[in-house]
């Protein structure tokens, strides 16, 4: 038999040297000229009404440039599928650790400080921890205005916890069992997956002159996220590089 070349031979990594000894290219790593440090101001309640923002504090600490909410891109969404996550809560909070805010400073330092400025108050409501619990009529309605969202897979009447009911058959499954000499039913709970990627989640983003923008990202599907922050923001796909 001859020599093979790639089966049964050990195949290196080409990234992995880089990787191991710290040298690899990471969208973090990436520092340009006069680059503002944006830092996002997080929820801690799982579901609550903004009832204000005084972000006064912030804006006067000396290198903050901006401090945006929700009510300064209301309108402006995204998501991969159902278009329903808005770029900063805008009226309510529906997770532990929605974006409420976001700072842009002259260094990372400051914007961190700056958040410590801001300050909100919340109205809590309801939440639901539980996804079984948020099936049933009398849960509390996480999106009431779900059925305005883009995306949806299947056009929905009214609001509901519930964003699409899909059922698969194939056979007669109650044939099966009749014929089958042990029938067993459980329910199973599976712990959670994370795909342990070693890069801090970040993103870093040249304005262009003609409108668009090149974006370094932490992201393994750069024509989707170019796709999301387009609609978003309302410009041309071919206007952003990622």
């Amino acid at each position: 038999m001859a020599d093979k070349k790639i089966i049964g031979n050990a195949a290196p990594r080409v990234e992995g040297e880089e990787k191991v000894s710290g040298g690899a290219l990471y969208a973090v790593d990436v520092v340009l000229p006069g680059m503002l440090w944006v830092k996002v101001l997080r929820s801690p309640l799982p579901h609550a009404r903004i009832k204000g923002i005084d972000a006064s504090r912030a804006l006067k600490l000396p290198g903050v440039k901006a401090v945006i909410t929700g009510q300064d891109v209301a309108g402006a969404k995204i998501g991969k599928k159902i278009v329903d996550m808005p770029l900063l809560a805008n009226d309510v909070v529906r997770f532990i650790g929605e974006k409420v805010a976001a700072v842009a400073a002259e260094s990372e330092e400051i914007a961190e400080k700056a958040l410590e400025l801001i300050q909100v108050e919340y109205e809590e409501l309801e939440p639901v921890y539980d996804p079984l619990e948020a099936t049933q009529p009398a849960a509390p309605l996480i999106h009431p205005e779900v059925t305005s969202y883009g995306g949806l897979l299947q056009p929905m009447e009214k609001p509901s916890n519930i964003m699409v009911h899909l059922s698969w058959k194939k056979g007669d499954v109650e044939e099966g069992f009749r014929q089958a000499d042990l029938v067993m039913e459980n329910s199973f709970h599976t712990s959670r997956v994370h795909q342990a990627y070693i890069e801090p989640h970040s993103c870093v983003v040249r304005a262009n002159p003609d409108g668009g923008a090149d974006i370094w990202a932490s992201t393994k599907s750069p024509f989707n996220l170019r796709d999301q922050v387009a609609s978003a923001l309302r410009l041309s796909p071919e206007k952003l590089i990622v």
